[in-house]
């Protein structure tokens, strides 16, 4: 099992496979997926994957197929259509949100690998996921001390998905960016927020989808985009859920086999992660219902009200659409566990894939306080009274050090006893004696803790993207284009 951490360092990148790799795993790819022996909806693979290209490029960025193959390829590459051998087509994706520049990096890099390899990027757009929380977290800088403070964008009402979550409070929306202000008055630069902020949309996911597409288009950031609400409604994934429904059982054997495969393998003894194993007669997938809700399927439920899950989303994107797609650290990993369904239930080698992942703090000034600093403070108040002798005058101290020295062996447990006793009325007598240097001990060790504290939040790595400046966000971001 891979082991994926997100860098500590500030503009450091976590690339797995290195981007080197990725035209000769994208070939690779390509020729694993040209299996006609393998029958997904009744139709053998390699058809159901250009059925499956064909639809979604005709449904991406509102079937705009003319501006889209002039914007996207210049004139250059032709749209992959099924028909001869069309243009490798690479994929990534996310919800709808306000994601962090660690996130973010894989639209530009899912550009910037389109290009090196004459292909195609997509960005599927996860609005089938919920909408988990109404408010954005922030540094707010106190003087010495920072503390996170959660600022509400909208009413929270529970989760819902964001293909159907709609703003509640408009006015609450609206005036975001006027209150975080205040809180972002001591930065010392102007985040992109107020001008990136949009009060439109007919969903949260839609107007944070707008803010983020306007950065990226006015950055050299082109990509595809279609939301996976809508890919659910395509003929291929219909045939592709049908595949999975005609034959659950063992499905969801192979399923449960893989997800317990992954737990044992790091560990995990919680039944939920990474997903709980299916019950008997339930379905991979999520139904949409009347109310805009989701709720789990079964094998009676009506395709077209079907939205794929994390697994089953990534598993029709790698094998029945794209040819290579860019992962997060989490969804890397999961994906261990989409490769042993792969294996089992299709009977294919899985085509691989890149788990990229990227840290850039925000470029507030750190206190000068180390943890190392405050392991110093925190020893020097335990010292002044457990060893006081060690901040004493030598002369002082030498009674201690001398009976420190004079430890009897472990075997003379009597011995030890009375010496333990004198030891400690030693160190009584010697306490007092260093007393005075407590309340600056204890005095330093509360600054340090505060300054440490206060680095914790200050570099943090997942603040949203629009608490950023663009002149650190722009570039650091860019230069994922020339992967």
């Amino acid at each position: 099992m891979a082991t994926f951490r997100a860098p500590a360092g500030d503009g450091e990148v976590l690339a797995v496979p290195d981007f080197a790799e990725v035209p000769r795993l994208v070939a690779e790819n390509r020729r694993r997926l040209a299996r006609p022996d393998v029958v997904v909806g009744g139709l053998p693979l390699p058809e159901l994957r250009a059925l499956a290209r064909r639809e979604a490029l005709n449904l991406a960025d509102g079937g705009r197929t003319a501006t889209v193959r002039e914007r996207v390829f210049g004139g250059g590459h032709p749209l992959p259509d099924g028909r001869g051998s069309p243009a490798p087509l690479l994929l990534a994706g996310h919800q709808p949100e306000l994601s962090h520049p660690g996130v973010w990096v894989k639209n530009f890099a899912l550009n910037g690998l389109a290009k090196k390899v004459g292909g195609v990027p997509l960005h599927l757009v996860a609005d089938t996921d919920t909408l988990k929380t109404a408010s954005l977290r922030l540094p707010v800088v106190r003087g010495p001390k920072a503390h996170l403070e959660a600022v509400p964008f909208d009413t929270f009402a529970g989760e819902e998905p964001f293909e159907t979550r709609r703003v509640i409070d408009a006015d609450l929306f609206r005036s975001f960016p006027d209150r975080v202000a205040p809180r972002s008055a001591g930065w010392g630069y102007r985040p992109l927020l107020p001008d990136a902020w949009r009060g439109g949309g007919r969903t949260v996911g839609e107007a944070f989808t707008a803010m983020r597409r306007d950065r990226e288009r006015a950055w050299d950031c082109d990509n595809l985009e279609l939301s996976v609400s809508r890919l659910s409604q395509t003929e291929a994934f219909a045939r592709f859920a049908f595949h999975i429904l005609g034959n659950l059982r063992r499905f969801r054997e192979a399923y449960n086999a893989a997800v317990r495969a992954y737990r044992n393998a790091n560990g995990i003894d919680s039944k939920n992660h990474p997903a709980p194993d299916l019950a008997d007669g339930e379905a991979p997938f999520w139904v949409r219902t009347a109310a805009g809700r989701r709720e789990r399927a079964t094998a009676a439920s009506d395709l077209r009200s079907l939205r794929p899950r994390a697994l089953t989303l990534t598993l029709f994107a790698r094998v029945c659409l794209g040819d290579f797609f860019v992962h997060g650290i989490g969804g890397g990993k999961y994906d261990e566990v989409t490769d042993a369904i792969v294996r089992d239930y299709f009977g294919l080698e899985p085509p691989a894939y890149q788990v990229l992942s990227a840290t850039l703090h925000l470029p507030l000034p750190a206190f000068p306080s180390t943890p190392d600093d405050l392991t110093r403070a925190e020893r020097r108040v335990r010292d002044l009274h457990w060893n006081p002798q060690r901040h004493l005058p030598p002369e002082i101290a030498a009674r201690k050090a001398a009976l420190v020295a004079s430890e009897p062996p472990v075997t003379d447990r009597a011995a030890r006893r009375a010496w333990f006793r004198e030891l400690r009325r030693v160190t009584e007598e010697l306490r007092p004696l260093a007393a005075d240097q407590v309340p600056s001990a204890e005095a330093e060790r509360e600054r340090v803790r505060a300054e440490v504290a206060a680095n914790a939040v200050l570099r943090r790595r997942d603040y949203a993207w629009v608490l950023y400046p663009e002149a650190a966000l722009r570039p650091f971001l860019r230069r994922f284009l020339d992967v």
